[in-house]
């Protein structure tokens, strides 16, 4: 297999849109200061990305020289793929960015203690184009354990995140299956377009939850399993089984 047929399977494709737009903001808000790091996907909840300083290594552990501070291995960039229909596409890039000044401030600056934001890096985020803010909205703290962001009108990051939207690069990015979506896909109707789909995913209601089958009854001496509501009492303790959600 040819290195052309490599890069036509969905995981490079998948993969190699990430790897683009971190280039693409690497050249433009960071002079290609930042070193190629290892770009994943993750189910942490209620986060859309992370940052992990030196996570990965190969077996031989020489994947690169030893850098400035002495270290070998690449960090890592850790993305939410529910997130790329539940929020615009320029939040994407925000979270790709905001983790980027983390990596920025690992390797040229003085990282404060695991999960917190401190100046240096909302510095550094507001020279790219990015106001960080504790709840994402204009006046919001600027430092803390938990941080969001909002893009800067005229700043670095929006010229540099028009200008992928000019080069139509998000056309590759992959979506999770949605029961809705895949209902239209089988009949043809799939919507064109991100902002079509988002909003078709957002929009939809999502299905109720199906009711348990079982139901956990426990009297203080045993415990049973059963159907939901059911009237049962312990002929060992006399007790009656009180059904556990």
């Amino acid at each position: 297999m040819t290195m052309g047929e490599y890069q036509d399977k969905p995981t490079l494709r998948f993969y190699g849109l990430f790897q683009y737009i971190f280039d693409h903001f690497n050249h433009r808000l960071f002079e290609d200061q930042l070193k190629d790091l290892v770009i994943t996907i993750t189910r942490r909840p209620n986060v859309a990305g992370h940052y992990i300083f030196k996570n990965w290594f190969v077996l031989n552990g020489k994947q690169r020289p030893e850098e400035e501070d002495g270290t070998t291995g690449s960090d890592e960039l850790a993305l939410t793929p529910c997130m790329f229909t539940r929020f615009p596409l320029i939040e994407i890039c925000q979270t790709i960015v905001h983790e980027m000044c983390h990596a920025w401030q690992y390797h040229y600056g003085k990282p404060s203690r695991a999960g917190y934001h401190n100046k240096q890096w909302a510095g550094k985020m507001m020279e790219v184009g990015l106001m960080p803010s504790h709840n994402g909205e204009v006046g919001g703290r600027k430092v803390g354990p938990k941080m969001a962001d909002y893009p800067i009108e005229h700043s670095p990051f929006m010229d540099a995140f028009q200008e992928l939207l000019t080069q139509e690069v998000f056309t590759g990015l992959y979506i999770e299956a949605h029961p809705a979506l895949e209902e239209l896909m089988n009949g043809g109707e799939l919507p064109t377009t991100f902002d079509q789909i988002k909003d078709f995913v957002t929009n939809t209601p999502k299905p109720k939850p199906k009711k348990p089958s079982r139901a956990k009854y426990s009297c203080g001496c045993s415990n049973v399993w059963g159907k939901p509501g059911m009237d049962l009492t312990c002929n060992d303790c006399g007790k009656v089984f009180m059904e556990i959600n």
